[in-house]
Parts: C-alpha cells; sequence; structure tokens
C-alpha cells in the first residue's frame, strides 16, 4: 500500500485543486490510500513540523518524500509508482 497525506489548510487557495489530484489518483489505484490533514490540527500541524513543511498543499508520500504544491496527476503517478515495490 502506497500513503499519501494530504497536508491542506481551510485558507489555501490552492488545496481543493491538490485534493482533486489525490482523490483522482486514489480512486484509480486501489493501492494508494489517501489521507487528508489540515494543518489547523493538532495532527495536521504534528506532521508538518516532524516533516519541515512550512507551506500547504503538501503531500507526504508514505513517510518518506514531500511534494509541494498542485502536482499534475501524470507527475503524482510517476512518484507513486517509485513505491509500489519498495
Amino acid at each position: 500500500m502506497i500513503t499519501l497525506k494530504l497536508l491542506t489548510s481551510p485558507t489555501c487557495p490552492y488545496c481543493p485543486r491538490a485534493r482533486d489530484v489525490v482523490r483522482q489518483l486514489a480512486e484509480e489505484d486501489r493501492d494508494v490510500i489517501a489521507l487528508e490533514l489540515s494543518i489547523t490540527t493538532d495532527e495536521g500541524l504534528k506532521e508538518a513540523m516532524r516533516f519541515g513543511i512550512s507551506g500547504v498543499p503538501a503531500i507526504i508520500i508514505n513517510d518518506r518524500e514531500v511534494l509541494l504544491g498542485v502536482p499534475r496527476i501524470a507527475e503524482l503517478k510517476r512518484i507513486v509508482e517509485r513505491y509500489r515495490y519498495n
């Protein structure tokens, strides 16, 4: 399984687009689990601090890699593919 944690903020204008990309990938790929964490919650803030993330949207991939901004679906698929058998 591949876990994507999307860190968001209620005031972020780009987060809805990032949410759409992450959801689309999770719907297309059964090996992908998508979680959304707002940085306004304790859990979301803890994850942001753990990975040194200072801006949203940010996607944490398998707790090993951070992707900032809104990726294109093809870009996110390529990155996720690297984690498929690791």
